[in-house]
């Protein structure tokens, strides 16, 4: 009983939360063994209680810290529970842009193994996939999440419209390289013209975007907690989306140049499979953002 007590004095400034409670019977107990152990060598009681609780040292520093560590924590689960539904236009949004991916790459590959393929449906379907990768980006930028702060409206069009471009330009060139016969040099001035200055206006907009954190989650990001409590909230998080948008546009940028590359350099006739598997990337990949669990 003396043990408890002296315990229950030494904590009453500390919140009384179950972490503390362990704690404190877990000393408590210590403490009381110790005592017994200390008399049963032939010291008094008040001469072992001295020398035991002389020999516990500071350990308000181990609870300071047990109740630093649990409110912090608790504002962090406070605020990833506290999930930011997707809005009807988000969510509007998002399908739209993958009715207009499946609709853009299918039309692409039926028009492509059709006997009689038209020059005009190819057009029609890189519209149609750069249009989509644009609008992932826009819808996902301008949700609110657990965790971020939407973008500007102003702002999120701007990466939709240099996503769109870029995409746009590479699919034309092409399309004109392959299926028209262009010159390289006028495939690479579209380039120039569209992708190379639509990649330059996206590298100027991360550069000087503005930090959309919200404040608890920068708070808790400074104490490396944040790392602890990512993404269990946020499982159909739109940010995956813009995400999904921007690596999608890298990759068709990659697998178009690359198949130019075999096709022209090395000669390869067989280049046009390389876009085959750069679509069952970006399925396997949709697959790796969305399904995983979130980060927060």
């Amino acid at each position: 009983m003396k043990e408890k007590v002296y315990v229950d004095r030494l904590f009453a400034d500390y919140e009384d939360t179950p972490e503390i409670r362990d704690f404190k019977e877990e000393i408590a107990g210590n403490l009381k063994e110790r005592v017994k152990e200390l008399m049963s060598k032939g010291l008094g009681e008040e001469e072992a209680f001295e020398k035991a609780t002389a020999e516990l040292g500071d350990i308000t520093a181990i609870a300071d810290d047990i109740g630093k560590r649990k409110r912090n924590e608790a504002i962090g689960q406070m605020y990833i529970k506290a999930k930011v539904p997707i809005t009807k236009r988000t969510a509007a949004g998002l399908t739209l842009a993958t009715g207009l991916l499946l609709l853009g790459a299918g039309l692409g590959i039926i028009n492509y193994f059709s006997e009689a393929s038209e020059m005009l449906l190819y057009y029609i379907s890189v519209f149609l996939v750069a249009d989509a990768i644009g609008t992932y980006a826009f819808f996902g930028l301008t949700q609110e999440t657990a965790s971020r702060f939407p973008m500007k409206t102003k702002r999120a069009l701007a990466y939709w419209i240099v996503l769109f471009v870029g995409v746009l330009g590479e699919g034309l060139a092409a399309v004109m390289f392959f299926f028209e016969g262009i010159e390289l040099s006028t495939g690479l001035g579209i380039e120039f013209a569209m992708v190379y200055r639509a990649v330059g206006a996206l590298i100027c907009l991360i550069m000087t975007g503005t930090d959309r954190k919200k404040p608890w989650y920068k708070a808790m990001e400074g104490r490396g907690i944040e790392l602890s409590l990512r993404l269990e909230s946020e499982t159909a998080d739109p940010v995956k989306a813009a995400r999904f948008g921007i690596a999608s546009g890298a990759l068709w940028v990659l697998t178009i140049a690359l198949s130019i590359t075999l096709y022209f350099v090395f000669d390869w006739p067989h280049a046009w499979i390389i876009p085959l598997f750069a679509l069952a990337a970006q399925v396997l990949m949709a697959g790796v953002i969305f399904g995983r669990k979130s980060e927060t």
